[in-house]
């Protein structure tokens, strides 16, 4: 229908399509109560909730490793849930159109920033919900270690970091980490320079004939050793 400046594009699908598409990870924790006034608003005129969402699509491996196009829900999440929840109490309710923007983004990074424009995300409001401040994290993190080779990236695998799984950690130790930009950047630097270290030992590992061995040999060779570990310790260690 139409294409903005930022190359995000107005498009029409159905409701019962954008019920399908999942929710980014990145967005802030669904509040019911919230969903709950917007169903009451509504009622049975469902057909109101016709405008208004944020789509995200980006390349995401599939379980034979080969890129594929995936989208997201990236704002509009608590009126998709009261559609989704209309849908699921009545299998025979007529679908309907729906306006959607969507954006597609190269990593998530970009993500985070689309959604903190669209959002106008301020720093205040970080601490009053743990994955706004985990996205900050995520971004630098990204702009530390991604550059040629994409280290960090969304639902891969060892050797390379899950953002999904570097998420749910970042939010498990989230009162211990600060939310300045200084501190964030300091908290990266650390992740840069644990890094070092355990390549360092990784050679040791190897010769100890450790049960991951085939995961520290690999990366090794990538020089990227932060997911050989999938629970990650070292960001409840890094962090201050």
């Amino acid at each position: 229908m139409h294409t903005f400046h930022n190359g995000s594009v107005l498009r029409v699908c159905t409701a019962k399509e954008l019920v399908k598409i999942p929710i980014w990870n990145g967005n802030r924790t669904l509040d019911k109560e919230h969903a709950n006034r917007i169903r009451d608003a509504v009622g049975s005129a469902v057909t109101q909730l016709d405008s208004g969402y944020h789509i995200i699509t980006y390349n995401e491996p599939d379980t034979t490793g080969t890129p594929v196009r995936q989208s997201y829900i990236i704002d509009g999440q608590h009126r998709a849930h009261v559609l989704r929840e209309h849908f699921l109490s009545g299998m025979c309710e007529p679908d309907f159109p729906v306006v959607v923007t969507e954006k597609s983004v190269e990593s998530e990074a970009d993500a985070i920033e689309y959604f903190n424009a669209i959002n106008n995300v301020k720093p205040q409001r970080w601490r009053t919900d743990p994955a706004i401040l985990a996205n900050q994290y995520i971004a630098e993190l990204e702009r530390t270690f991604n550059g040629k080779t994409k280290f960090i990236r969304p639902n891969t695998v060892r050797p390379y970091l899950s953002v999904e799984k570097l998420r749910d950690v970042l939010k498990e130790n989230i009162t211990n980490l600060a939310q300045e930009p200084a501190a964030i950047r300091a908290f990266c630097q650390r992740v840069l320079a644990k890094n070092q270290q355990m390549l360092a030992q990784s050679d040791m590992l190897l010769l100890s004939g450790h049960k991951d061995s085939r995961y520290y040999e690999r990366a090794s060779e990538v020089k990227f050793m932060l997911a050989v570990d999938p629970k990650l310790p070292w960001v409840a260690e890094l962090a201050r």
